[in-house]
């Protein structure tokens, strides 16, 4: 009986070990993929931005890293943060329901600006507005246009015509967004804020020329 119990759990026994080696393999490629996604994005940054000192860590496991960049004293920011939330890839059985709510990695930079903008405004793609994270705080307050941008429709929120043509002035500029999602000017924090799809070889070419529309304002 003892004998007959024994190779009864041997097949329960060789089920487990497998299990936990797939879920050790997984983690070990997941953790490696978003340290390298996070590296290569990182690279990304630091070509747009060039910064004057540059540092990054990681926040919680592979999931989350977060940069800082600080700039030349004769630019208008003081710095840059950025904030990288990256898909649960290490943990393979919750990645799919990671998916259904999160849908994709984020990055959100935050632009310290020295001086005080002048007006708030916004840029949201229409379908990103609709998620319960990308809510505006005083979006009542706001004017609100819909306008085609690239292969989707997105929002411009405004207080003054001439935030809109400042707004308006950036989407002429650039034929398709890529990666961005919502574009917001905050003066009352005197920041910037992008968030964008962290996706390798499209943020420094999306990033830039919203970049370079930024340096500008005041």
């Amino acid at each position: 009986m003892i004998g007959t119990e024994q190779a009864s759990q041997h097949p329960v026994f060789f089920v487990l070990a497998l299990i936990s080696a797939v879920l050790t393999i997984g983690y070990f490629l997941g953790n490696r993929h978003n340290k390298q996604l996070f590296l290569a994005i990182f690279e990304e940054l630091t070509a747009v931005i060039k910064p004057e000192h540059k540092e990054y860590g990681n926040i919680g496991g592979s999931k989350e890293y977060y940069t800082n960049f600080t700039l030349q004293k004769e630019s208008p920011l003081a710095r840059i943060d950025a904030k990288f939330t990256f898909l649960p890839r290490q943990l393979w059985p919750y990645l799919p329901i990671a998916l259904l709510i999160d849908k994709y990695d984020s990055l959100l930079m935050a632009l310290h600006f020295k001086e005080k903008l002048r007006d708030e405004g916004h840029i949201i793609e229409a379908d990103y507005a609709k998620l319960r994270k990308a809510k505006i705080a005083n979006v009542d307050q706001l004017n609100k246009a819909l306008i085609k941008w690239g292969k989707h429709d997105y929002n411009i929120y405004y207080r003054s015509k001439k935030t809109y043509d400042r707004l308006k002035e950036l989407i002429d500029r650039i034929d398709d967004p890529g990666v961005i999602r919502h574009i917001a000017l905050i003066p009352g924090q005197k920041k910037c804020f992008i968030f964008m799809i962290p996706r390798k070889g499209q943020v420094a070419k999306d990033l830039a020329p919203v970049y370079q529309w930024m340096l500008s304002l005041d």
